[in-house]
């Protein structure tokens, strides 16, 4: 039991006493629903779990915000608890947003959705031929757009960085697309960064402005805020760190998929659309707007090779039909929202007039919570008011019966597939059944055994009949298709998880570079580097059976990244190589070799990096360290243990000599004592000199 103390005890007495949400409908009519729903978060925020440290909720009808509280904790350390105005940021959430500016300009007529993106921006380039010029608008907003996925230099930060979108575009002029406009939809946040500058462009405002204006004002959404300036200690709910203390502010610099808000304002936002576009007397959007943007948006795409799955995006939305309500047979629009340790789930049942959004914040690298969360409210309202029968009930996992599988069988499904997320194998077994392993660290590592061919033509283990494989050909590719329980598991939901690759050699340049490191040497101001969830360092790998590609390899949140790429075009380029509607095509990159001063650095789609091998030692007395007119970050190896003060630089990290994170500062001032074998990275504006003194 929570004591009087605790600041969950203490959230969750406001909202029961009435002091939870000023815009709450006081007659709570859905009680079995929120006390379930307290009843979960509590056991995610309570006494003994310290995974999830923060969640806040909103229960809303197209007239009312139902129910609302917050729960947890945004500083362990001194007992402060969240309230219903504490920000969250809802990261990709706040693509409906985008979406719901984009579709106010085109009701006034000023925006077609249907006209090039060229049209708005006529400066607009990318380096491959004119199919650049193909990309409509619609297109940025359902993710068809062939754009690689997300630009990842200074998109979160922790100071703000002004004009990320337009160097986003900038930096595309030396890009190519991963596939032609509109023939797969695969989540692309880029799409939406460069909506940013579509609304500037036809407006003349800045895309926070017109968001401001045209949205959050009208709605009354009055908590939202972009991260334009620092916030105040206490208003918003930041990450812990392990002694649960708040980390520094993150500032999300791609306004379209990173607007701070509350639950109650999602409440609002989500009563327009309940009401065709209009909240009270105030209209946002047509009805034939919002239908549009509800529309499912992938059905006529030529690459669509598995659709049993919630995964239909509208404009905007991640889905148009969301599994969990689609399941009992109630329409539902989704979005999911995740930026490092910030997780948002954001429902809207316009047949039932009602919505909910579930934000929180958590351990970095565990998955979340809020959809979950989210799905159970409302599948719960429903059953509380007689919409449906009853809440549903997870089937009891069971696998369709085995059938003999012939040698035939096994090898049209064995081998290596690939997607964004890196490597997986299936490998045929003298019983008859397949063994998955999966590429970690370098090596293949069995996950999975005993996958049998069962009666419905999927490959499924005994021990785990939830998990199901099957094959599917299209467009020339095997594809790997994974069926797992959805949700709550209730349904199940198909995907296309990966697709081979055929064989071909490798040029002796390229593999002469496998097992090579380079440090990242663009991204000043990062917060995956400076809250540690990131390494600094890239390498090439070889994947093992999988002849003439090569691997690159990050670690980010405890987990080795690995994405495959396609040397065979050249020995200085390596493109992306993947054909993967949904998910699991996301967010690839070409790999560039760059000679400088007659060295091979790596740039990794928008970022650079420089050899491990050839960084400097830093003199024993210190000296000046000089940035060239790029702004490229200086590394320097510390050959003996000493103690270091610096002046000039804006930013300064220390690494071990293992490359984890020791510490990092803003300004001049004082790195202090560090041992023999330890990294410094040095950022400060270009063409300026940084002075560094050594002392033993």
């Amino acid at each position: 039991m929570n004591s009087p103390n605790d600041p969950v005890f203490n959230r969750r007495a406001h909202a029961l006493s009435g002091r939870g949400c000023n815009d709450c409908d006081r007659s709570l009519p859905y009680e079995a629903t929120i006390a379930d729903a307290r009843a979960e978060i509590l056991k995610e925020v309570g006494e003994g779990n310290t995974r999830t440290s923060a969640v806040t909720v909103a229960l809303a009808d197209d007239q009312h915000i139902l129910w609302s509280e917050a729960f947890g904790s945004i500083d362990r350390s001194l007992s402060i608890a969240p309230t219903t105005e504490t920000l969250f940021c809802i990261a990709s959430c706040s693509k409906v947003i985008a979406a719901v500016a984009v579709m106010i300009l085109v009701d006034r007529g000023v925006i077609e959705l249907d006209a090039p993106v060229v049209r708005y921006l006529p400066d607009f380039r990318m380096a491959d031929g004119e199919s650049y010029r193909d990309i409509t608008v619609r297109m940025l907003l359902n993710h068809s757009s062939g754009l690689h996925g997300t630009h990842f230099r200074n998109i979160l930060t922790i100071v703000p960085v002004f004009g990320y979108a337009a160097h986003f575009q900038d930096a595309l002029a030396a890009e190519r697309l991963k596939h032609p406009p509109g023939e797969m939809a695969v989540y692309c946040s880029d799409g939406f960064t460069l909506i940013e500058l579509v609304v500037a462009a036809v407006t003349g405002q800045a895309y926070t402005q017109f968001v401001q204006k045209e949205i959050l004002e009208p709605l009354g959404m009055n908590h939202s805020r972009f991260t334009l300036e620092e916030f105040e200690s206490g208003s918003f709910a930041p990450g812990l760190d392990a002694e649960g203390r708040p980390e520094p502010q993150e500032y999300v610099n791609t306004y379209a998929s990173g607007l701070f808000s509350t639950a109650s304002d999602m409440g609002r936002l989500a009563m327009m659309f309940l009401n065709g576009g209009r909240l009270g007397d105030t209209r946002i959007l047509s009805v034939e707007a919002i239908a549009e943007m509800g529309r499912d948006q992938t059905l006529n795409l030529p690459l669509n090779p598995i659709t049993d799955h919630p995964v239909h995006f509208g404009l905007g939305w991640d889905g148009v039909r969301q599994g969990g309500l689609d399941a009992v047979g109630v329409t539902a629009w989704y979005k999911a929202g995740d930026a490092d340790h910030y997780h948002s789930f954001f429902i809207v049942a316009p047949g039932e007039r009602l919505a909910v959004a579930v934000l929180l914040t958590n351990d970095v690298g565990i998955g979340s919570v809020a959809g979950l969360l989210a799905e159970r409210i409302l599948l719960n309202a429903l059953a509380e008011r007689g919409s449906i029968a009853k809440f549903p009930s997870p089937p009891e996992a069971a696998a369709p019966p085995a059938v003999p599988s012939t040698a035939e069988d096994l090898d049209a499904i064995a081998g290596i597939y690939v997607s964004s997320y890196g490597p997986r194998r299936l490998d045929p077994m003298p019983d008859g059944t397949l063994t998955l392993s999966n590429f970690v660290s370098g090596e293949w590592q069995p996950s999975i055994e005993g996958f049998r061919l069962r009666q419905d033509g999927c490959f499924v283990p005994d021990d785990h009949p939830e998990i199901a494989y099957r094959l599917v050909v299209a467009a020339g590719r095997r594809y790997l298709a994974a069926r797992r329980p959805g949700g709550l598991g209730h349904y199940d939901m198909e995907f296309p998880d990966s697709h081979d690759l055929p064989p071909q050699p490798l040029s002796a340049r390229w593999q002469s570079r496998v097992g090579r490191r380079w440090l990242v040497v663009d991204d000043p101001f990062s917060a995956f580097l400076a809250l540690r969830r990131q390494s600094p360092l890239f390498s090439l790998v070889q994947v093992e059976g999988l002849d003439g590609y090569l691997a690159a390899s990050l670690t980010s949140a405890g987990f080795d990244l690995v994405q495959v790429v396609d040397p065979v075009e050249s020995d200085d380029r390596a493109r992306m190589c993947l054909k993967i509607p949904i998910d699991n095509g996301w967010g690839l990159n070409d790999l560039v070799i760059e000679v400088r001063d007659g060295e091979e650095w790596v740039r990794w789609g928008s970022i650079r990096y420089r050899p491990v091998a050839t960084v400097p030692a830093l003199e024993r007395t210190g000296g000046t360290v000089t940035v060239g007119h790029e702004g490229l970050g200086e590394w320097r190896r510390l050959p003996a243990a000493s103690s270091i003060t610096y002046e000039g630089a804006t930013v300064w990290y220390l690494y071990n000599s293992a490359f984890a994170l020791m510490k990092w500062g803003l300004g001049k001032g004082a790195v202090g004592k560090v041992d023999a074998g330890t990294y410094l990275l040095l950022h400060g504006a270009p063409d300026t000199t940084i002075t560094l003194t050594v002392e033993p």
